[in-house]
């Protein structure tokens, strides 16, 4: 398993790089409207992975901070 650093380095990286593929459909159909399928898709699936990731490494800190509540 990763550590929650690197899973939210890795989630930065998959978001910046989904929008940079969204950037590139835009310079490619000069139309907002209207996408390049592939690109569309790759980005969505960025942005789904750095999600995933993100989510993950929260729930993973979560589990390895002890509950100030509890010890008191």
């Amino acid at each position: 398993m990763l550590s929650p650093k690197i899973r939210k380095r890795l989630a930065l990286g998959f978001g910046v790089f989904g929008i940079g593929l969204m950037g590139t459909d835009l310079l490619i159909t000069g139309n907002f409207f209207v996408h390049v399928a592939e690109l569309m898709v790759a980005s969505i699936a960025c942005f789904i992975i750095a999600l995933i990731l993100d989510r993950g490494a929260n729930q993973q800190e979560a589990q390895e901070k002890p509950d100030s509540h509890s010890s008191q």
